[in-house]
């Protein structure tokens, strides 16, 4: 069967429209850390709500669960203005598949004016390929070093 190259242009044309934006883009577990550290570091709650799905949950070692967009916003609001903190994700590990992805390493804060460690620890993010075909956080965990 010869299939001109019309037609295979078509076939190809065809399945790159109906595959998730986010997929084309090959977006990597790096480019994820880097989207929730610039929020985080631009103390933009917003843009950090954004990011989560809107059924997601963040557990934060020894200070409770959070589900839910907005309640997760609330709660990144309260540690923003606890101390200006900025905070860097040091990916060491990830696993993906087509619509998930657990990205998970260390993180450091740091106070914003003057780089004196505010806090390190492990952190794990599952990221899902929404409808929408954007990712979103659905789970993230915080485990403080320093907790017990």
């Amino acid at each position: 069967m010869k299939i001109t190259r019309f037609a295979l242009a078509a076939i190809i044309a065809t399945a790159l429209q109906s595959a998730p934006l986010a997929a084309q883009e090959e977006v990597t577990v790096q480019d994820l850390a880097d989207r929730w550290t610039a929020a985080y570091n631009q103390a933009d709650v917003d843009a950090i709500a954004a990011l989560y799905g809107p059924n997601a949950e963040l557990y934060i070692h020894n200070e409770g669960r959070y589900v839910g967009r907005d309640s997760i916003r609330d709660y990144w609001l309260g540690d923003v203005n606890r101390s200006n903190p900025i905070t860097v994700l040091n990916v060491t590990d990830s696993v993906r598949d087509s619509e998930m992805m657990l990205v998970h390493g260390n993180y450091q804060v740091l106070d914003r004016t003057n780089g004196v460690p505010l806090g390190a620890g492990r952190f794990a993010h599952i990221w899902i390929l929404g409808e929408d075909g954007a990712w979103h956080l659905d789970r993230d965990v915080w485990v403080d070093r320093n907790a017990r």
